[in-house]
């Protein structure tokens, strides 16, 4: 959503949320992605609570259910050195708050299926990469082993495994021998965790952060990345893929469906 006072990025998000009220059927659920706020990694903590103000606002407007998936945006004060870790709000505390979110992951079950969210951002120095750690792999772990009879989506913030990933960025990402699909675009841990899903026979495994839209199946799990509420950051879309946000129907058998859905906001001139 990358919600911030500018670009009308509040108005847009609201748009948005009008616009699900109008699918036939209407959602049972909404699970927002993540960066909920524009950018509170490297801001002032009144900037942040600025851009988390603005967020509530519109929010406050739906009455389908939230769930929330936290992205590397809603972690509040990595990025700046002089930053003191016992700040208000500091790291993942903020958005917690904001969020209502007891744990940056957990699970919950919703009809016939199995929910897993995950949180995507370990830190490293002044940024983040894409990778879970021990001690929440454990948690995965035993979480599925616990639902193994149940049909599981999983979802995260940074891709587990992805396509968009290559063209993100455009040709600079080529390199003369190689590809360069950075850890903090793609998880770190992707293959541990792509074998963990197939061992537990997960259906679908969703994620943003590109704000591209792409879909691949490896191993029996399926992999979509479902783009941005925000395009282009509010300035339009990004390599073709205009705002918008992924539709799933769910079925009590295990099967899913998938669409990408616009809603027609026209956003200002990019500058």
């Amino acid at each position: 959503m990358h919600v911030q006072p500018e670009r009308r990025a509040g108005e847009g998000y609201l748009a948005a949320l009008e616009s699900l009220e109008k699918l036939s059927p209407r959602p049972d659920l909404i699970v927002t992605g993540g960066d909920h706020v524009m950018d509170s990694t490297e801001s002032t903590l009144e900037r942040a609570r600025q851009q988390w103000d603005v967020y509530a606002r519109a929010v406050a407007a739906t009455k389908i259910p939230v769930k929330s998936v936290l992205g590397n945006h809603d972690i509040f004060g990595w990025g700046v050195k002089e930053m003191p870790p016992d700040v208000a709000g500091y790291g993942r505390a903020m958005a917690l708050d904001k969020l209502a979110m007891g744990k940056p992951h957990y699970a919950f079950d919703a009809g016939n299926w199995h929910v897993v969210v995950l949180d995507s951002m370990t830190r490293r120095e002044f940024s983040y990469l894409g990778h879970l750690g021990p001690e929440q792999t454990e948690w995965l772990r035993a979480d599925l082993k616990a639902n193994a009879g149940k049909p599981t989506i999983v979802f995260s913030h940074i891709p587990i495994l992805s396509v968009c990933v290559f063209f993100d960025g455009g040709p600079k990402r080529i390199g003369a021998t190689a590809w360069n699909v950075p850890d903090s675009w793609m998880h770190h841990d992707a293959h541990g965790l792509a074998d963990l899903l197939d061992e537990h026979n997960v259906k679908l495994a969703a994620s943003g952060h590109i704000h591209l839209v792409d879909r691949c199946e490896y191993r029996g799990t399926t992999y979509i990345c479902d783009g941005a509420v925000s395009g282009n950051w509010w300035k339009g879309p990004l390599a073709q893929f205009p705002e918008g946000y992924g539709v799933i129907d769910l079925y009590p058998d295990g099967r899913f469906t998938h669409e990408y859905v616009t809603y027609g906001w026209k956003a200002e001139k990019a500058v």
